[in-house]
């Protein structure tokens, strides 16, 4: 009976796909530099798709390289694409079927203001909530140059009603069902957007390297994102991370699931990740998000956290950290609730904070006390994600933080600073340094 119950699950997973009554595809913007941006389409994979850019002088602009990634169970493909563009310039994509165009959208700039940098971040999108999607015009509406979607984006090891062992084909189509679903994709205009795993996306409650199907979970993580083509401004590194650097800020993207050791003795996010952390942030010390799935701070709740789940690790982490001179916060999700945490000086040296985000739309447990030291401001119980206007200005980082709700509700705005000292002339080197490491690839001829 167990195992027929356990097929029953499978072939109920397997058939949730949505099928358009119009001839949309399902369209992701992700890295977006000065030079580059790339897309992630997700369609049937016997349609025959061509993709062109034109700028708003005309001009037509054809993928410098494109690929076409699918699975044999699957009836459906992620088209890949990357183009060389002008970011200033207003842009569209269009998607043509044969003579026949098929899809059109104005895409986003991205980040155009070194100094200034606005950012949506939302975590836990389980896409059987689909009462709680109005949520995303909201979000739409602030128009943020980046979109951070930090974790829990695809909950591919559940059914709508219960949990289920996760296979790569179960994962394909998990993912195939939240690209088809969630307005995101089918809005007319884009946003450049840059995602990370949590435990839900990578296929596995709680898990860590131990989880047998880790090398397929990221090769379809990589597949259906579209953040691995372009380099201008994307520098990988472990796992599904690496660094994304926006301006004058830099956008740490830490993998909390490949390297987690299920030993609270054990290491985090794995002795290389944390060395590649530790060195880049002192070798570029201008302002930094660290970015994780999980909570970073949590020792004080039984939920997952790097502090909870390996404490003498996150010991030695903070006190590394505290020896850089680096400017940084912390972000995450995956608590289903969102809030702000401040920490004293003498912690890090200079003030600090961690933001969660979570969730925009997914189960709200019921409201508990937990006792947390740290914590400035929270909002429990509500759908909401964080939008984040940072600015660099003389030497200061300054953040406006707010949590907003389904219908624009302002759950809470917090003011925070942290002062970085010579800001200026580090970023004036920082920028002369990027300059002439900056290396533009050239492709080889287009493929399908």
């Amino acid at each position: 009976m167990k195992l027929i119950f356990i097929l029953f699950l499978f072939i109920g997973c397997a058939q949730l796909h949505t099928k358009r009554s119009d001839t949309k595809v399902s369209i992701l913007q992700g890295l977006t530099s000065s030079k580059e941006v790339e897309f992630s389409v997700v369609a049937l994979k016997n349609r025959t798709l061509r993709f062109e850019l034109r700028n708003e002088e005309g001009k037509t602009i054809t993928p410098e390289d494109l690929k076409v990634i699918t699975r044999e169970h699957s009836e459906y493909a992620v088209f890949k694409m990357v183009f060389f563009f002008e970011q200033a310039q207003d842009h569209n994509i269009y998607v043509f079927e044969g003579d026949n165009l098929i899809d059109q959208r104005l895409i986003g700039k991205g980040s155009l203001t070194p100094a200034k940098l606005t950012l949506a971040v939302a975590s836990c999108l389980n896409d059987y909530e689909t009462k709680h999607f109005n949520i995303w015009e909201t979000l739409l509406k602030k128009d943020p140059e980046y979109l951070l979607l930090i974790g829990d984006n695809v909950y591919a090891d559940r059914t709508e009603k219960a949990s289920i062992v996760t296979t790569p084909e179960i994962l394909w189509d998990r993912y195939v069902d939240m690209r088809l679903k969630l307005p995101l994709f089918f809005q007319q205009k884009l946003i450049a957007t840059h995602a990370l795993w949590d435990d839900h996306d990578y296929g596995i409650n709680d898990g860590g390297a131990e989880y047998p199907h880790r090398i397929s979970s990221k090769e379809i993580f990589e597949a259906f994102w579209a953040q691995d083509m372009g380099n201008e401004s994307w520098t990988k590194s472990f796992g599904v991370g690496g660094l994304l650097t926006l301006g004058d800020f830099n956008l740490y993207f830490l993998d909390g699931r490949s390297f987690r050791n299920s030993h609270p003795e054990g290491s985090h996010l794995g002795i290389d990740q944390e060395s590649w952390l530790l060195k880049n942030l002192k070798d570029e010390n201008n302002p930094s998000i660290l970015i994780k799935g999980d909570q970073f701070f949590g020792g004080y709740h039984t939920y997952e956290s790097f502090e909870g789940r390996h404490p003498h690790n996150f010991s030695r982490f903070v006190t590394s950290l505290k020896e850089l001179p680096t400017p940084f916060i912390f972000m995450s999700g995956d608590r289903h609730f969102s809030e702000v945490m401040q920490f004293p000086r003498s912690m890090f040296g200079r003030p600090s904070f961690e933001l969660t985000s979570s969730p925009i739309h997914a189960f709200l447990p019921l409201e508990q006390e937990d006792f947390n030291p740290w914590r400035v401001v929270s909002v429990k119980g509500k759908n909401n994600f964080l939008l984040i206007n940072n600015q660099a200005i003389e030497n200061h980082w300054f953040m406006e933080v707010e949590s907003i709700g389904s219908n624009g509700e302002v759950y809470f705005r917090r003011e925070l600073a942290l002062f970085i000292k010579d800001l200026q002339d580090n970023l004036e080197e920082v920028r002369k340094r990027r300059s002439g490491r900056r290396r533009y690839y050239r492709r080889p001829k287009k493929r399908r």
